[in-house]
């Protein structure tokens, strides 16, 4: 049995959490660098398509409006290219609309 590298909190606002049904979850990974884009593929197949519509645009990308926070600080550039290397709590956001 291959030992664990450790938890990761994935929480979720508004939207993503109405969705979802809960605004937190636990996952255990046994690997530092794990691809953001592979948990997002395994959320959405928790989660529903719901939420899986709220994450992934037409085309199947992670959508360029989604919030992305690593350990309290946004994450910027390609969200397809993000690694959990050595994160410890993930926050998914979508925009929020008004003036």
């Amino acid at each position: 049995m291959m030992p664990l590298m450790g938890q990761v909190n994935f929480s979720y606002t508004g939207q993503l959490a109405a969705a979802a049904g809960v605004a937190e979850v636990v996952l255990d990974f046994s690997d530092d660098a794990v691809p953001l884009r592979r948990v997002l593929d395994e959320l959405a197949s928790r989660h529903g398509s719901k939420w899986g519509e709220l994450i992934f645009d037409d085309a199947g990308q992670v959508r360029s409006t989604l919030l992305v926070i690593f350990d309290g600080a946004q994450v910027s550039g390609d969200k397809e290219d993000l690694t959990l290397d050595g994160v410890k709590s993930v926050m998914l956001m979508t925009p929020i609309a008004g003036g």
